[in-house]
């Protein structure tokens, strides 16, 4: 095991796109973040110059699933430990990293 030296990033995001609607038929991250999203906000953090200050991850199960009565996906930022559902698509995500950034 080997420590990785690097600088810390200001942000990190790591977004859901968990599907498992093939194993128990439930809502999933997936359906409101998809994977499509995740590479869109990759590039939008490259085009701004933010990918070395602001990072960003898809993860598996966050473990705040959407219920039937939720309308979006999960994610959750860093340093904060904010958590989020109900999120739908690349803006809403956006948002979250500019707010994210506006609290810093």
């Amino acid at each position: 095991m080997q420590n990785i030296n690097f600088t810390k990033p200001r942000l990190h995001l790591f977004i859901c796109v968990n599907d498992r609607s093939k194993t128990n038929g439930k809502p999933s991250c997936c359906q409101y973040i998809t994977e499509e999203d995740f590479r869109k906000i990759k590039s939008w953090l490259i085009k701004e110059g933010l990918s070395s200050t602001i990072y960003c991850t898809k993860t598996g199960c966050l473990g705040f699933c959407p219920s039937k009565e939720d309308r979006g996906g999960v994610s959750v930022i860093y340093p904060s430990g904010r958590f989020v559902k109900n999120i739908q698509g690349v803006d809403e995500l956006k948002k979250l990293i500019i707010e994210g950034i506006n609290k810093l």
